[in-house]
């Protein structure tokens, strides 16, 4: 957890100071890691909930045969689109106290809230998940809540300026639930993991899918997040009503 919160913490650090024009206090800068926090939470919370309806209703996810549609809907159900709606709910009721002022604002309350995930998810699964995996996707929640925030601000300004805009919406969560399911499906519930029964090739191929998928998601986190530097100026010039 130290070393995930002093990596976030010097990027989001460098994130408030490249937005043009002005710099968000300290209530704008906290509020959203506390509220990333709580989607932690959330997030575990919808999980349980979702694993006792499907045993209610009888579904179990080892009923499932095929390896990687097992891994795809493990992923989907307890991670992609659990924790990234959470993050989500968070990042709107940011929005909504705040009223943050330009599309880079609402981009960093994005990162801010993925940093707060981080934090917690740290705290409780950190010693349980691989060194390698906790180096290279340590901003992965930041992230992602950066895409959510920015795209949530670009449908807004759109919205107000009588441009088209429901794909901005769309984008802000498809994208991220897309990505962190497919990057947990070949990590955390990589077929190989499991491999009752697996064929050496088959294991070798999801294990070659898995590094491949890790290597990803690090250029990943570096493009996002120079991204916001690139885009500061831009961005941060996109005035948004309260």
């Amino acid at each position: 957890m130290l070393l995930a919160a002093i990596i976030l913490g010097i990027i989001y650090k460098k994130m408030r100071k490249w937005e043009v024009g002005a710099t968000i206090g300290k209530k704008q800068a906290l509020l959203p890691i506390g509220l990333g926090v709580l989607s932690t939470i959330l997030a575990f919370a919808v999980t349980l909930a979702i694993g006792y309806g499907l045993t209610v209703e009888g579904y179990s996810l080892n009923d499932i045969q095929d390896p990687f549609l097992k891994a795809f809907v493990s992923a989907f159900l307890r991670a992609g689109l659990t924790e990234e709606f959470a993050k989500l709910l968070m990042i709107l009721w940011a929005i909504c106290m705040l009223k943050p002022k330009n599309v880079y604002e609402y981009a960093l309350i994005g990162g801010a809230t993925g940093f707060g995930f981080t934090l917690l998810e740290e705290m409780v699964y950190g010693e349980s998940i691989m060194t390698l995996f906790r180096l290279t996707d340590v901003a992965m929640h930041m992230s992602m809540g950066i895409i959510m925030g920015k795209y949530l601000g670009l449908g807004k300004y759109s919205r107000e300026n009588g441009l088209l805009y429901k794909s901005s919406y769309v984008i802000a969560l498809a994208v991220p639930v897309l990505i962190h399911t497919i990057y947990d499906a070949l990590t955390v519930y990589n077929p190989a993991i499991a491999a009752e029964g697996m064929d050496d090739e088959s294991m070798a191929f999801w294990i070659i899918m898995g590094l491949i998928v890790i290597l990803c998601a690090f250029v990943f986190q570096i493009v996002i997040i120079k991204g916001m530097k690139r885009e500061a100026p831009r961005l941060s010039e996109m005035l948004l009503t309260k």
